[in-house]
């Protein structure tokens, strides 16, 4: 399942700094991230090409979201595609126009999920296991992954939680390295072996790419790299420039569906 490190408001220069591991089954067809849209929003996401949607985004808005699959012993084939959540995220003007989005959904819409939105202001973590729960997420570290966000019970988000934590005492200007190295480590988390490493290889599943995300009230700070692989053996790319042009896109833009 997919990692989200989130350093919410730790940083002035950076209130939101975040690493997301993508982990899925290699051969699910996927596009890397490009300018797109979202009806009238810019967005800069990758794109799911099996089931539509994505799995991370952010949009001309300052609106940044993720998600995350939760298990699900009996999955309703028949339920909306989960990406399609973080695409209804990318449409919204802010935060909390999103979770209001995602509130409006019908209960059982989905298959399980974690969920992380956030804008200039605010940050809010939603669970959603048949009914929605919503957290206002307080400044400081959050780790989010196939279980409640921040459940120290679990022991890969305890061990991610407290590295998490020391790359937030480190400074804005080491924490998109630090964390880019997190999201490279083997070194497990808990006790189940290599699915409780960041960066997961098994087999004909593991982690498929990774980004890391800095934004802030001065935008020459700003930052969006991604690895379309898995970042123990792929190099982060720089796509911080496509910031700069996220704006309203022309109709002849793709929309990202």
């Amino acid at each position: 399942m997919c990692t989200l490190i989130v350093l919410h408001r730790c940083f002035r220069e950076a209130p939101l700094v975040l690493a997301a591991n993508r982990d899925e089954y290699l051969d699910r067809p996927a596009e890397k991230p490009a300018l797109r849209r979202v009806g009238q929003r810019g967005v800069l996401a990758p794109r799911d090409l099996q089931a539509g949607g994505t799995w991370l985004g952010l949009n001309d808005a300052g609106v940044v979201a993720a998600l995350t699959n939760r298990p699900c012993r009996s999955p309703d084939a028949s339920a909306r595609s989960r990406g399609l959540v973080v695409l209804d995220a990318l449409g919204a003007g802010s935060a909390v126009e999103a979770i209001e989005v995602l509130a409006g959904a019908p209960e059982g819409a989905y298959n399980p999920f974690n969920f992380f939105v956030s804008d200039a202001e605010r940050a809010f973590a939603a669970t959603c296991e048949g009914k929605l729960r919503v957290t206002e997420l307080a400044p400081g570290p959050h780790v989010i992954g196939n279980v409640d966000p921040d459940d120290r019970n679990a022991p890969k988000i305890a061990g991610l939680l407290a590295r998490a934590e020391r790359i937030a005492k480190c400074g804005v200007d080491q924490a998109l390295g630090e964390l880019a190295e997190l999201c490279r480590s083997h070194e497990g988390n808990g006790a189940r072996g290599t699915l409780d490493d960041t960066c997961i290889h098994a087999g004909g599943y593991g982690t498929r790419s990774s980004t890391l995300i800095q934004l802030g009230p001065d935008a020459s700070r700003n930052e969006f790299r991604h690895a379309e692989g898995a970042p123990c053996q792929t190099e982060y790319e720089n796509l911080t420039p496509f910031l700069f042009e996220l704006d309203p896109p022309p109709a002849s833009t793709q929309e990202l569906r």
